[in-house]
């Protein structure tokens, strides 16, 4: 076993009823094998991504490339008018955006927030005056409609990236995590979904999961854990890593572990509690989670 080249451990002091302990372990890894062709579809945002679900939505991404919004921070000034769906059916469904909106995001993310078999879809839904906010849309008889959302984030040029769906309160039901602001001093949000509300829970700063200009999204993780799920993420500076925790008091730090250099690319899974990224210095490394 290669020695591990950082290690930080970090006891939980919250309450008894919260106490844990966590180990972020950061090792030497090779470069990943060249990635498999793209899936593309008709119509679909340059650099984009299509999303794969195993219940009522075969397919969902994200279509009709427009420039009327130009934040560009995604690496360029084109974002999407349209959200598109393949049923499982094979049906297929398209939902367009007024004039004045945009999907400031790269790819869809599907779950069954309610538990009712069909899955929802999270993405993320700008207003040129307004900003960024997280849409929840479902399949509705022979279209797409918007069940939930959160506030616009208050001005243009704000934006979020959600992090990620599980249960971080241990209640059983499904909850959301999204950094607000990721490059002004990022917030971790988390939501608890009953439509048509979006209600949040907990926040805490000092977080970030994107770069501006980047079309990296996956530098944060949700970590599954027995009692409630974590999260794994760099702090505003990307120079370190940080495990944390909802709890009744509100989000503590698990452990954190500092980075030889700023994490540049998404935490890719390489196993049970490990992920693999590269630093801004080329170097490949993979966290591991005990």
């Amino acid at each position: 076993m290669i020695a591990p080249i950082a290690m930080c451990v970090a006891l939980a002091a919250v309450s008894s009823a919260a106490a844990a302990s966590a180990v972020l372990e950061l090792h030497e890894a090779e470069p990943p094998e060249p990635a498999a062709t793209v899936e593309r579809r008709p119509d679909q945002l340059p650099g984009s991504h299509v999303a794969r679900g195993s219940a009522n939505i075969a397919a969902a991404w994200l279509a009709g490339p427009t420039s009327r919004y130009d934040h560009a921070v995604l690496g360029d000034g084109i974002e999407a008018s349209q959200l598109a769906v393949e049923t499982r059916g094979g049906g297929m469904l398209v939902h367009t955006l007024p004039a004045t909106r945009v999907f400031e995001d790269l790819a869809p993310r599907l779950a069954d927030l309610d538990g009712d078999g069909e899955d929802e879809i999270l993405v993320v839904e700008t207003d040129a005056a307004r900003g960024a906010s997280l849409a929840v849309y479902a399949v509705a008889g022979d279209g797409i409609a918007r069940k939930a959302m959160t506030p616009f984030l208050g001005q243009s040029y704000r934006w979020l990236n959600p992090l990620g769906v599980g249960d971080f309160d241990g209640d059983g039901r499904l909850d959301i995590a999204l950094v607000a602001t990721p490059h002004i001093g990022g917030r971790l949000r988390l939501y608890r979904y009953t439509a048509p509300t979006l209600t949040r829970f907990a926040e805490i700063g000092g977080v970030s999961t994107h770069a501006i200009g980047s079309r990296e999204l996956g530098l944060g993780r949700v970590v599954p854990y027995t009692d409630r799920d974590r999260f794994l993420l760099p702090d505003q500076s990307h120079r370190a890593l940080r495990l944390l925790e909802w709890t009744p008091d509100g989000i503590r730090e698990m452990a954190h572990v500092a980075l030889p250099s700023a994490i540049e690319t998404s935490l890719e899974p390489t196993g049970n509690d490990r992920w693999r990224f590269r630093t801004r210095a080329g170097r490949y490394l993979e966290v591991r989670v005990h």
